[in-house]
């Protein structure tokens, strides 16, 4: 009873936050290859922040580097540790090769812990650092079977005005996921809607996210996905992995649009070291 009383206290605080469209840049490699799905996505770099919960499906502790063609003098780590209780951190490392100097910032941070044998709550925040501004997102995972699902919400946003002065903000929105395993877990699939709310009014097929993933052997994988309207050919995403026992390494290629005319085809690698 009372594990049923705090999943309905979670779930009513869930559906009261948001999640809002992000950088295309704080998503790793493997997200990016299945069209930046995230809610139920067992992620190898920063995308797991998005929904904190999916670090339930972590099954040793490890250390993960990204880097983007958007900078690639700035490497994304995160150190994954998965026990009863998962938790995992992330810090955007930046070398300035003019000054010689670097940096840290972006702060993130997650736990996630099971509420029963098949339903895991997760909380993260991100501290980042431009902006004065930290932002904390909320996520539940549901594992039966073969079939995951996951609700998502992007939760308070805490702004610095001035020394003593902080603006609260949350948002009204939400996302839901769903993965289906086939084949003793050779072929994945993803399908996201990002903004249920906004979708379901206005049936928007960019709200749609689809990833598709087949492993090939033990060593090869192959990623295929849409960030957006499966009919619009530049929404699709290829991704490509490779497990080498202790070693991961995971690149993508997608187009991003930098203004309002102009596409670039733009690339993620993700490296994991396993422990």
């Amino acid at each position: 009873m009372k594990k049923i009383i705090l999943l309905l206290i979670v779930l009513y605080l869930l559906f009261g936050f948001s999640f809002a469209q992000e950088d295309l840049t704080l998503f790793d490699a493997k997200s990016a290859g299945l069209g930046f799905t995230f809610v139920t996505l067992n992620s190898e770099g920063e995308t797991y922040f998005f929904n904190p919960a999916t670090l339930s499906l972590k099954k040793f502790s490890y250390l993960s580097f990204s880097i983007d063609s958007n900078n690639n003098q700035t490497v994304k780590i995160s150190y994954f540790y998965p026990s009863t209780t998962f938790y995992a951190l992330s810090v955007d490392f930046t070398f300035d090769p003019n000054t010689q100097q670097y940096t840290f910032k972006n702060i993130r941070g997650a736990i996630s812990f099971p509420l029963t044998n098949y339903l895991y709550f997760g909380t993260s925040a991100n501290y980042i650092e431009e902006q004065k501004l930290i932002k904390g997102n909320l996520g539940i995972l549901l594992k039966v079977g073969n079939i995951k699902t996951g609700i998502v919400g992007e939760g308070i946003t805490i702004e610095k005005l001035s020394d003593n002065e902080y603006k609260v903000t949350t948002l009204l929105k939400y996302s839901l996921g769903l993965n289906l395993s086939l084949f003793n877990d050779t072929t994945n699939l993803y399908l996201d809607v990002v903004d249920i709310e906004k979708f379901s009014n206005t049936k928007d097929l960019d709200l749609l996210r689809f990833g598709l993933e087949q492993n090939l052997g033990n060593i090869l994988v192959i990623r295929l996905g849409s960030s957006g309207n499966i009919t619009d050919i530049q929404n699709y995403t290829l991704g490509i992995g490779l497990n080498l026992n202790l070693l991961n390494l995971s690149l993508s290629t997608f187009l991003d649009r930098e203004d309002s005319s102009n596409l670039k085809l733009k690339y993620k690698l993700t490296g994991t070291l396993r422990f």
